[in-house]
Parts: structure tokens; sequence; C-alpha cells
């Protein structure tokens, strides 16, 4: 067949090809995807070239937005990185998200939110400051420093007297739970406590042993101003030099204590001056 004729029943068949499109096109309910599967279907044309060779030319669909596809590992560490910081979740290297980020912002690195050689390091160095086991991956005992670190605005452990802060928060928590026990003459447990012997026993679940006797523990503390007591620390009752009584420190002129017969434990307000402050 000459060129000619070919490129004539070409014409004739591209030309057929659109007046069904169009025709179908009346009769179909309109939508965004109709106009380029007919563009595809009138650009599917054939052309005679030399040696009689077909070369069909087709427009392909494009879509605004391609998936990604990702490995089981990538994805794993997706979720990881996007999963909540009240869940704790196990970050390690190669991990990314919002959560990468917001434990890259307490630890004072570059926030990029993808957990890299610098995050696992600076982890580290974290880590060992406060005596958990420097592993670079955020643990269930980790995220305990890094969300207190994030609240209290700071970093390292051993550092800015931040230990001693620790201890007298786990002071005043051990001594609100005793909160309703009764007083006992010379008590010592949760049966009941007298002054010393309930200061001594919050003491010791907070890590740290106490004489028995309100006046050998204000001997056993540092002394300091009225001024420089925090939370926590231990508020002395004295006659004179003499020491009668003795209980944990509130802040703002409250303190626990175990008081008197027919008094439970409880937080009441500090009533006179004659008071002296000790720390461990």
């Amino acid at each position: 067949m000459p060129v000619t004729a070919r490129r004539t029943s070409l014409s004739r068949a591209v030309s057929h090809t659109e007046s069904a499109a169009i025709r179908t096109a009346k009769h179909r309910k309109p939508s965004r995807s109709a106009a380029p599967r007919a563009a595809a279907a009138v650009l599917s044309v054939g052309l005679a070239v030399s040696g009689g060779a077909l070369v069909s030319i087709a427009a392909a669909p494009t879509t605004a937005s391609a998936k990604i596809a990702h490995t089981p590992a990538q994805n794993a560490a997706l979720a990881r990185g996007k999963a909540t910081i009240k869940s704790r979740p196990l970050l390690r290297l190669g991990d990314s998200g919002p959560t990468v980020k917001w434990a890259q912002k307490t630890l004072r690195v570059a926030q990029d939110g993808y957990y890299g050689k610098t995050t696992v390091a600076q982890l580290k160095k974290f880590q060992a400051s406060w005596g958990i086991k420097a592993t670079g991956t955020t643990d269930h005992a980790t995220w305990g420093r890094l969300t207190w670190a994030a609240s209290h605005k700071v970093l390292f452990g051993n550092k800015g007297g931040v230990k001693a802060q620790l201890f007298r928060e786990k002071v005043l928590k051990e001594a609100a739970k005793l909160k309703g026990t009764p007083y006992r003459y010379g008590g010592t447990t949760t049966r009941g406590f007298d002054c010393s012997g309930y200061t001594g026993y919050v003491y010791k679940k907070a890590g740290k042993k106490m004489p028995r006797t309100s006046r050998q523990q204000y001997a056993a503390t540092t002394h300091i101003s009225a001024k420089a007591a925090k939370p926590g620390d231990l508020i002395f009752f004295k006659n004179g030099s003499s020491v009668y009584h003795v209980g944990i420190y509130a802040g703002k002129g409250l303190l626990w204590h175990s008081s008197k017969p027919g008094t439970p434990i409880q937080k009441g307000k500090i009533w006179t001056k004659s008071v002296a402050f000790g720390r461990v």
C-alpha cells in the first residue's frame, strides 16, 4: 500500500476514534478522570515509518502523588518515630518522626527528626550522667529521665545539684503516701509513727538512712537558713537549743509531720518561728 493511502486510513481511524470518544462522553457522568482517559485513547496512534514499522504513542495517566514503598524495617522505624511520648517507644538508630524530634529538643541536638549518630552519642552521654546503662536507645528508665529533664529544663544528672533535687522530690512523694497514718509513740512502721520515726522512714524510702531521734537527725544534717530551705528538707522545732519535734518541709509555710496522739500524719502550717532547717 502506498504511504499516502496508509496516512489516509490512519487519519480516518483517528477521526473515527475521536467521534466515538465524543459520543461516549455525552452519555457518561462527568468526572475529573474522564479527560485523561479520552486523551490517552485518542493519542494511541500508529505512524507508518520506513520499512513498514509501526510506532505507538500513548499518553500515560499521571497522579498528583506517588506512594513510596518502604521495607518492613523502614515502616517499623517510622512507626516508632511517630509513636506518642506517653507510650515510651524504644527509639534507635535510623528511626524518624516527631517523637524523635522531641527527644532531640530535650537532648539539645539538631532537631531534624532523624535518629542518627549525633542523637545516639548525646543520649549515651545523658544516660551515663543519670547512672543509666548507656545504650543509645530510649528504654523505659531513659524516658523517665527525659520527660523529667524536659519539664525541669535540665539535661545532665551530675550538674547543678540535680540529684539532690530529685531526692527531695522523692521525699515529698513518700511523705504524702503516708497521709492519714496514725500517730504512735515510738512508732517507726506504717502501723503508726512518732515524729522522727516518720521522717526516718520517709528518708529511708527515698534512699538515705537517718538516725532514730529528732535530736540525732538534727546533728546528722547540714544546717541551712530558712531562705535556702527547699521542699523535701527537714524542719526542726526548737525550744532554745533543744530540738523537740521534726517534720518534712513542704514549702510555703507548710510541713508534713506526725504531730501528736489522736492526730494522723498530715500537711499542716508551721506554727512558730523557732525552727531550724537541715539538709542531708
